[in-house]
């Protein structure tokens, strides 16, 4: 799948494609990237290759966690999650091969769900969905990446002032930190859900490390912030300087 024949594709066209065939693109990304790596290899260079290797297949489980569950047990939260999940399945694929049309999709993606994201009803039903995949605290090992979902979405509740009922057109200017960090609570849920639900076996014990490194790698920032008209006049100075000789020191 590749949007280079949307140049011009307005945000629904784009999403629809990563909605549609995303999965697909980002397990075949980190496939390409995982096939380079060699298992007998513990070199430095190849131990902090595999690492990175590692973060990518776990955005591939977690992805695969949130396509396993059925569409229409979303509810409410159903419209404004597709938006958030086409976001994160292009910055991952972006990671993954360094794909500058999925990089360049990512801005599109996150103007598409700020439209919904900054409207009270689908900002709760986002955040009220990934609470209840989260379900009750589990026991052992699984239980850090439920705490760091739990974590998450109670700082997720300090800016939510910021963001619904804000102009799109401003907040877009950090409005992927929301996009970004409402997909990876919805994602990081639904893997942690899985997790809990999974028979005990060695395939479980991969699922529970999955849950921990993602949600470790995604979930840990400060809440997201929005962006206010006089931070976008100050990133558009910047810009303005930057490209006038003679202008930035």
């Amino acid at each position: 799948m590749s949007t280079r024949s949307l140049p011009s594709a307005a945000p629904d066209q784009v999403a629809a494609v990563w909605d549609a065939d995303g999965l697909g693109v980002l397990e075949g990304a980190v496939t390409g990237f995982a096939s380079k790596a060699d298992p007998l290899d513990g070199s430095a260079w190849a131990n902090a290759r595999r690492e990175e290797i590692a973060d990518r297949v776990v955005d591939v489980m977690a992805a695969r966690a949130w396509f396993a569950l059925p569409e229409p047990s979303h509810g409410r939260a159903r419209r404004v999650a597709r938006r958030c999940i086409a976001y994160s399945l292009a910055a991952d694929t972006a990671r993954a091969d360094g794909s500058g049309t999925a990089r360049a999709d990512c801005w599109a993606l996150t103007t598409h769900a700020l439209e919904l994201l900054t409207i009270r009803e689908h900002f709760d039903a986002a955040a009220q969905r990934s609470r209840e995949l989260l379900g009750v605290a589990p026991e052992g090992r699984l239980l850090a990446a439920w705490q760091m979902v739990d974590d998450a979405l109670g700082a997720l509740s300090t800016t939510r002032h910021e963001w619904v009922g804000a102009d799109p057109a401003t907040v877009a200017a950090a409005g992927w930190v929301l996009v970004d960090r409402m997909s990876r609570l919805l994602t990081a849920a639904a893997l942690v859900a899985q997790s809990a639900a999974a028979e005990s076996s060695p395939a479980t014990d991969l699922l529970v490390n999955a849950a921990r490194r993602y949600a470790w790698n995604h979930l840990r920032g400060p809440a997201p912030e929005a962006a206010t008209p006089t931070h976008v006049q100050r990133s558009a100075d910047l810009v303005q300087a930057f490209v006038t000789p003679g202008t930035l020191p």
